[in-house]
């Protein structure tokens, strides 16, 4: 797994999956809580993946454990929205404590992928979970184009410039939240 990255997820713990048929590719994994995501980062660090980002839902005291746990042996990042999101998180999130079926959609930067092939789909209750590897952020743009009108909810990973993560916000359109990875290492503590 030397070079690759990962995504923790909150979610039921499930065995991590390998996106990725050459190079470098993503680790996706689920944790329930802080203490399990922080288990599982140390674990993925300890592999040899060397940046671990964490979605949206699982906020600044996962990221924080999960940077003590693999103690500088990987980078980590965070989903963070823009203001322009806020109100459609904020629904998002209503919708998932209401039980009602949403469906998010996770674009990951990967060299040589193929966003018809280099997909995953997880779905726990009545949230749906699409990965989809891109290997540029111009295919990103397109794959949340085409989906627009199926998600709620799009989160952004392995290094979506602002003006690539502006290019998914104006496909995606005003209903659907725009988050993306970022690092808060370069932050003071």
């Amino acid at each position: 797994m030397t070079g690759d990255s990962a995504i923790i997820y909150a979610g039921e713990t499930a065995q991590p999956v390998r996106m990725g048929r050459t190079g470098a590719g993503t680790v996706i994994g689920a944790a329930p809580s802080v203490e399990a995501a922080a288990r599982l980062a140390a674990r993925l660090a300890g592999e040899g993946v060397g940046t671990i980002q964490l979605c949206g839902a699982t906020g600044l005291v996962w990221t924080a454990a999960v940077e003590r746990a693999v103690g500088g042996r990987a980078r980590v990042a965070t989903v963070l929205f823009g203001f322009e999101s806020l109100i459609q998180v904020a629904r998002f999130k209503e919708l998932v404590i209401a039980g009602r079926p949403v469906t998010m959609l996770f674009l990951c930067l990967q060299e040589g992928a193929d966003p018809a092939v280099d997909r995953l789909e997880r779905q726990e209750g009545a949230v749906r979970a699409l990965f989809v590897a891109v290997p540029d952020p111009g295919a990103g743009a397109a794959v949340a184009a085409g989906l627009a009108g199926e998600v709620e909810l799009i989160e952004l990973y392995g290094g979506f410039a602002p003006n690539a993560a502006a290019a998914v916000i104006e496909a995606a359109g005003e209903r659907v939240a725009v988050g993306a990875a970022m690092s808060p290492a370069a932050q003071r503590e």
